[in-house]
């Protein structure tokens, strides 16, 4: 069977997406997505072997690793760092490889996470890594500081929250619109940097943040320990994610989650993230992240992963949340059926009518 340059190049980056994964059973699934026979795969597998793609690791469960180039560098903080420069310095030329696209967005969220280092981090130096292999490229900017959710927590306990811990900020962060220093920042740069990379983690005082999806989570959140870990020292990690040959345009991310003339506007939480005690049971759950929505028009939540939806949490978002905030559109996405099921309970059969299930069904 003869295929196209196109089709080549599409079962080479299936193969490197399951690998990249830890996938065991990547061979049997390209077989079965793209019909083709053990020794074809295989024969993909060598040529990537010497093409440098890929290195033999036989302490992973699917045998293989992309191969990576690495760089690093310690920029220290208290003179008169910026961000941009420290950028064409250090990663410019390295991600020049990418396609523009993916310059793009890097130029944007690494420009962001190194401000805040710089800035809010009240650290002594700010360490940079990329790791860059054929299909992905990462990035990680650490910093020597307080720590994120500590900043935040800080805050908040100046601005009106009883007693604010680190899962607070942590709810909080996926939210967006909140920063320590809000006469010179909007609170924007994290919550739109982790919807314009593929994954995007913090680790901050052993609380994680992500952002990604599926199958990415636990690749992704034990990959940032095992790197916070070895460095040591740490007040936040960041490590994001994203695909040297990514089309995702950097304007329509903004535009998802912004209106041209009232801003940021519409906001998404992912809901298991954001319950770091558990499964959604508990009113005490939903009203923290029922606090501060009413600065939103519109909120999706996330509810991937969730297995179980104890009704009390139900009812204090979909019912007591809804019915006091009627401007305010809720939607609940990636709800199982057992989970939908429980917010039809609550209304009683006649749901608010800013609760908009029918987006999901």
């Amino acid at each position: 069977m003869s295929f196209t340059d196109k089709k080549r190049e599409e079962i080479e980056k299936y193969i490197f997406r399951k690998i990249a994964l830890n996938d065991r059973d990547f061979i049997e699934k390209t077989m079965d997505s793209f019909g083709i026979s053990v020794t074809s795969v295989k024969r993909y597998l060598k040529k990537a072997l010497e093409d440098g793609n890929l290195e033999k690791r036989e302490d992973l469960a699917c045998g293989y690793a992309l191969a990576e180039q690495s760089f690093e560098e310690c920029i220290a903080i208290g003179g008169a760092e910026q961000e941009d420069k420290i950028y064409d310095i250090f990663f410019r030329e390295r991600l020049s490889v990418c396609g523009k696209a993916a310059q793009r967005i890097w130029q944007y969220v690494c420009a962001e996470i190194m401000n805040n280092a710089l800035e809010h981090s009240r650290g002594t130096y700010m360490r940079l890594v990329l790791k860059r292999n054929v299909l992905y490229t990462t990035v990680m900017i650490a910093d020597d500081g307080v720590g994120v959710f500590r900043t935040l927590t800080e805050y908040m306990a100046g601005h009106g929250w009883q007693e604010p811990d680190e899962e607070d900020a942590l709810v909080e962060l996926y939210k967006g619109k909140i920063t320590c220093d809000a006469s010179r920042h909007s609170g924007e740069g994290i919550f739109f940097s982790s919807k314009a990379v593929d994954t995007f983690a913090i680790w901050s005082g052993a609380k994680v943040y992500k952002c990604c999806g599926g199958e990415a989570h636990a690749v992704v959140e034990n990959r940032l320990l095992a790197y916070a870990s070895r460095m040591g020292n740490i007040g936040s990690l960041v490590m994001m994610t994203l695909e040297n040959g990514t089309t995702r345009n950097l304007a329509e991310v903004f535009t998802m989650y912004a209106d041209e003339e009232e801003g940021f506007v519409r906001t998404m939480i992912p809901v298991k993230e954001a319950c770091v005690s558990g499964e959604p049971v508990a009113r005490s759950q939903a009203r923290r992240i029922c606090n501060r929505l009413d600065e939103f028009r519109e909120v999706i939540l996330n509810f991937d992963g969730v297995e179980v939806m104890g009704q009390g949490f139900a009812d204090e978002i979909f019912r007591v949340f809804a019915a006091a905030h009627p401007q305010i559109l809720l939607f609940p996405v990636h709800m199982k059926k057992e989970v939908r099921r429980m917010v039809r309970h609550v209304g009683r059969g006649n749901l608010a009518e800013n609760v908009r299930l029918e987006a999901i069904e």
